[in-house]
């Protein structure tokens, strides 16, 4: 009973992270892609926007896939715990791919006045901050799976 639970828990995970990582970036970058403001045209270049879609499906599959994994995976399993870090380390290369997509310095070209360039590196750089330590934290939760190993597998039979 506990594989079948684990499966649909994993596709259900697998479904909210698809949705989060590809879907909503890119209907946000669809959605500034041909903004109107008070009646200025704001466009986002073609060739930057198929680099940041490139980068957003890309990394976004991979996120989806080791969600997979990593939530169809037994509690308190090494299985888990690697793949959860392997989800962890790919979120990271996820948040560094928008700045070298062009994600973070996004230059909009407004029709025959010039162009606004939105810049949030920074905001970049504070989710890498929260990446390390949640790379702390399973680097942590791997090596307790694995010296506690038989006592989470006594602990799994008792139950």
């Amino acid at each position: 009973m506990g594989a079948p639970k684990n499966m649909v828990k994993g596709l259900i995970f697998m479904g909210i992270y698809t949705v989060v990582t590809i879907v909503i970036p890119l209907i946000t970058f669809s959605y500034m892609r041909v903004l109107s403001i008070q009646g200025f045209a704001i466009e986002l270049t073609q060739e930057g926007y198929e680099s940041i879609s490139f980068w957003i499906i890309a990394f976004g599959l991979l996120i989806s896939g080791c969600a997979f994994f990593t939530y169809s995976s037994p509690k308190q399993s090494i299985r888990k715990g690697v793949f959860a870090l392997i989800q962890v380390l790919i979120n990271c290369l996820y948040m560094w791919s928008y700045k070298f997509s062009g994600a973070t310095d996004i230059r909009i070209d407004i029709g025959g006045y010039g162009y606004v360039i939105l810049i949030v590196t920074q905001l970049v750089l504070v989710y890498m901050g929260v990446y390390f330590l949640t790379i702390a934290i399973k680097i942590y939760d791997l090596v307790d799976f694995s010296i506690n190993r038989q006592s989470i597998r006594e602990a799994r039979w008792q139950d």
